[in-house]
């Protein structure tokens, strides 16, 4: 690869844009037990998202995870612009006006995302009606994340105002998806309700918890974030398309045993010698005993390699998982049939991301020691890092 041809579109206006997600409150006109921000929800989606894909796949239908996960940035872009209208009225106003408030969207990012070559696929996207089967699971799993949220507060206060009508309504919209079979396994096996409920519950644990924070991200927004880092971040570095779908969603997944665990800080792990490592067998034994052992092959082989060594330089050589040492020898794997992942990339967009949690609530006012002290200590790990020979520590610096 050739360092002068790349350059990284990640940037501090898009990145800061991204955090203002975790402020945005949902459902903020109903008495809620918890609040419920737009993070959380949009995470729990694209799980969802990624669960049904694989149940469609397994019955045949082609799945394109790339036009996946683009199509949920997608959404995730506009909605975050177009917060502060109600769904119901989202909805009619897409139907009324779907043109102008696509072309409001891409102005107001255009300066954010210009760069990305993706950007014309989202112009199009946002400004016409979709009919792929990659847009169908999105929009079953847009609405069963609302409806998980919706029962939390349904089961909190059912005589609220107007609470029966909204239950009505989306009792009755649970039936126009029940084509799609990860759907119907959610309606009929508990083992798939409790798993995605489990996965939902990361919204409950808080990250930096020992310290106040502005806003205060969750374990399951945070892994959001870091997927979304690696996914734009892959995109500018020629890699292969598998390399790519497996950064977002090694992403997405790589915190996924704190479910099980809970979120033990790095200054522990580091200070008591081997705990490490047996925190690490605890989250394997756990992972199998209550999640792996829960699901079919064709998705436990693939959580299981998102989320074991998940910071490892690795590829697959038939079946067998192969470890490296240097990324940059990863690239002579640089092919879609060795399914690789940079795990030196994503271990940098996960410090990113911890390093920005700290940093915007700083800049926000709200600081502390353990803050300030994380910020800069996680800053000299990566400023300098470079991938692949490419500097994208520099995505830091902005903020430095």
């Amino acid at each position: 690869m050739r360092k002068q041809q790349k350059e990284i579109h990640l940037n501090k206006r898009l990145l800061e844009r991204l955090f203002v997600s975790a402020s945005i409150r949902r459902w903020n006109d109903k008495a809620v037990p918890l609040d419920f921000v737009e993070i959380d929800k949009q995470a729990h989606k694209i799980i969802l998202a990624y669960f049904f894909a694989k149940y469609e796949e397994d019955r045949g239908n082609n799945i394109d995870y790339t036009i996946l996960i683009q199509q949920f940035i997608f959404e995730f872009f506009e909605r975050v612009v177009l917060t502060d209208i109600k769904p119901p009225v989202f909805d009619k106003l897409k139907k009324t006006h779907g043109k102008q408030l696509s072309d409001f969207v891409i102005t107001q990012l255009s300066e954010e995302l210009s760069g990305f070559c993706f950007f014309d696929s989202m112009k199009n996207y946002l400004a016409n009606s979709n009919n792929n089967i990659e847009t169908r699971i999105l929009k079953a799993a847009h609405f069963y994340a609302s409806k998980w949220e919706f029962d939390i507060i349904y089961n909190f206060n059912p005589k609220l105002y107007d609470i029966e009508n909204i239950k009505n309504i989306i009792d009755s919209q649970s039936e126009g998806f029940y084509d799609l079979i990860g759907v119907q396994n959610l309606k009929l096996y508990q083992d798939a309700r409790e798993l995605i409920g489990m996965f939902a519950e990361l919204r409950f644990q808080k990250r930096w918890s020992q310290t106040p924070r502005i806003p205060q991200t969750s374990v399951l927004g945070h892994m959001l974030m870091v997927a979304i880092c690696a996914y734009l971040i892959s995109i500018d570095l020629d890699i292969c398309e598998e390399m790519q779908i497996n950064h977002f969603f090694g992403g997405l997944f790589h915190d996924l045993p704190e479910v099980l665990t809970r979120d033990i800080i790095s200054p522990i792990k580091r200070s008591v010698e081997g705990l490490d490592t047996f925190i690490k067998q605890i989250e394997k034994e756990e992972m199998q005993d209550k999640i792996l052992s829960k699901l079919p092959k064709y998705i436990k082989d693939d959580i299981t390699y998102w989320t074991e060594d998940e910071f490892c330089n690795r590829y697959k050589d038939n079946g067998q998982i192969i470890l490296i040492e240097d990324s940059n020898m990863l690239l002579q794997f640089n092919e879609n049939k060795y399914c690789p992942i940079c795990g030196e990339l994503l271990k940098f967009c996960d410090k990113l991301t911890a390093f920005l949690e700290a940093k915007i609530s700083i800049s926000h006012g709200v600081s502390s020691p353990d803050l300030i002290n994380g910020a800069s200590s996680i800053y000299k790990e990566i400023e300098n890092k470079e991938v692949f020979s490419i500097n994208i520590g520099m995505i830091a610096k902005a903020f430095g």
